[in-house]
């Protein structure tokens, strides 16, 4: 549980994510969920269309992504109001695109694996 880097596939293109996974204690999920933020680059027109920062593309509900979870950013936790979850989320929207900025294997083998797989969203 708690806030993870990777990279997704979402539209056929590879993006750095910003993933959670774990039951959102600030809402008491009872549920766990996984919650990929796909961060378009800077110059995307899309990239800061949210509070959050993160790109606010279509939506991916009944639709297959491929995410590949690179690295840890932080343990899930609890926020007192959605002012101080914004500003955790901003936080690990930078860690990860930093993050994903490595030529490390590990990190260059992950962006390749996901792009292999950008062929399951095809009809």
């Amino acid at each position: 549980n708690g806030q993870e880097n990777g990279e997704g596939d979402g539209m056929g293109k590879v993006y750095t994510a910003a993933i959670s996974i774990g039951y959102n204690p600030t809402y008491g999920n009872k549920e766990k969920t996984v919650e990929p933020h796909l961060i378009a680059g800077e110059e995307h027109p899309l990239r800061h269309a949210s509070l959050t920062g993160e790109t606010l593309f279509q939506d991916f509900y009944d639709k297959t992504i491929v995410l590949s979870v690179v690295g840890y950013l932080r343990p899930e936790a609890p926020f007192e109001g959605l002012e101080k979850l914004t500003e955790a989320i901003k936080g690990d929207i930078r860690k990860a695109e930093k993050l994903s900025r490595g030529i490390d294997e590990v990190t260059l083998g992950e962006k390749r694996w996901v792009e292999s797989s950008s062929s399951l969203n095809d009809p």
